[in-house]
């Protein structure tokens, strides 16, 4: 969704088709709980919403990983990713955090390199830049069905997502893999 009075929106677009092409070798993934937690399809990152109603100002989640649907809010660079960015290439934006504190909500801005949106992707686990002892945390609470899993045969649920210590008792919610949004289930595309 194009954030109001957004002009860059068009060149982003624009430059995210050349950037993806096949021939520049990029690629774009899932990021997806390495452990299925409740649900067996499996959670990845998303933004609330869906289509013309995702909300990039939203806080990010963990929802059903949406194999074979309309899947541009669970997409992220994978070449980005190698580099320490959680961007989104359909809408431009990269997640982070407003500040490097323990229950912090995940939210997209601007991807302007600074150590709050920049992450290292070792041992399964994304820490932050600005806090390596700090991870991105699948919530403790059971996964809710979404507003759409409530209407839809496809029973999506979602679950919150938030800096949080790293930590073992932790761990299940706190690690993470790639894998190619085409494939359900996927391979493993990276640590």
């Amino acid at each position: 969704m194009q954030r109001k009075g957004d002009l860059r929106y068009g060149f982003c677009f624009a430059a995210a088709v050349a950037v993806f092409s096949p021939s520049a070798n990029a690629e774009q993934v899932f990021v997806k709980a390495a452990a299925p937690l409740d649900e067996p399809r499996g959670l990845c990152l998303d933004i609330p919403g869906h289509r013309s109603r995702v909300n990039v100002d939203a806080p990010l989640v963990v929802h059903t990983c949406k194999w074979g649907l309309w899947n541009f809010d669970e997409r992220f660079d994978g070449d980005a990713l190698a580099k320490g960015e959680l961007r989104m290439p359909e809408y431009g934006l990269c997640a982070g955090v407003r500040a490097p504190v323990e229950g912090t909500e995940i939210q997209l801005a601007d991807c302007d390199g600074t150590a709050l949106r920049r992450w290292t992707f070792a041992d399964k686990r994304l820490r932050l830049a600005a806090a390596p002892d700090m991870c991105l945390t699948i919530g403790p609470e059971p996964s809710q069905l979404t507003p759409g899993g409530r209407r839809l045969p496809s029973r999506h649920v979602a679950r919150s997502l938030a800096l949080e210590a790293c930590r073992d008792s932790a761990k299940t919610r706190q690690t993470w893999e790639t894998v190619a949004p085409d494939r359900e289930g996927g391979a493993e595309r990276s640590e």
